[in-house]
C-alpha cells in the first residue's frame, strides 16, 4: 500500500479550502434563490459592480468577513417589508458542514493525513463523503489543480484498497 507523501496533507488541505468556499457560496446562493434575489441585485445593493457576486460564485473567490456581513445585510434590506420572506441568518450560510470541513483542514495542518487515518475512525467516511464536492469542483474550469486532483484520487484509491 502506498504511503502518502508529507506534502499531500497540505495539498488535501487546499482541496478542503476550495470545498469550503464552494459550499459557502452555494449556501449563500440558495438564500438568494429562496428570496428571488439575483446575483446582480445583491452585488448592486452591497455597492459592488453588477457581476461581483456572480464572479465570486463562479470563481470561488474568498470574500472578506466585512463583505459577507454586508451581503447578509443587503439580502435582509432587499426583503425588508416583505412578509413572504424570512431574514437570512448566519447559520443558514455557515452551517455544520462548513465547520466540519474547517475542522478537518485544521487537523490536517496539525497532524497530517497519515495520523488522521490511523487515529480518527470517522475520517475515512469524511473523505468518501466529500467526493461529491471534489467531482463538482473538477467540473468547474481551473478550480482544482492537477496536484490536488491527484492527491485526492490517490487517497481514494488507498481507502478503496483498505476496504477490500
Amino acid at each position: 500500500m502506498s504511503e502518502i507523501v508529507p506534502n499531500e496533507s497540505a495539498v488535501l488541505q487546499g482541496v478542503l479550502n476550495k470545498i469550503l468556499l464552494y459550499r459557502f457560496t452555494r449556501n449563500l446562493d440558495k438564500e438568494l434563490q429562496d428570496r428571488k434575489i439575483s446575483h446582480a441585485e445583491l452585488s448592486g445593493t452591497t455597492g459592488r459592480s453588477g457581476n461581483w457576486f456572480n464572479r465570486t460564485f463562479n470563481e470561488l473567490e474568498d470574500m472578506r468577513v466585512s463583505t459577507f456581513v454586508k451581503s447578509l445585510s443587503a439580502i435582509n434590506k432587499i426583503i425588508s417589508g416583505n412578509d413572504k420572506f424570512k431574514p437570512v441568518e448566519v447559520h443558514s450560510v455557515i452551517d455544520d458542514e462548513l465547520f466540519r470541513l474547517a475542522s478537518v483542514s485544521i487537523d490536517l495542518s496539525m497532524n497530517g493525513v497519515e495520523y488522521l487515518l490511523e487515529n480518527d475512525p470517522e475520517i475515512r467516511m469524511f473523505f468518501l463523503d466529500i467526493k461529491f464536492y471534489v467531482d463538482a469542483l473538477k467540473a468547474l474550469n481551473d478550480v482544482l489543480s492537477e496536484e490536488e486532483i491527484q492527491a485526492y484520487e490517490q487517497l481514494m484509491n488507498r481507502l478503496n484498497l483498505e476496504r477490500n
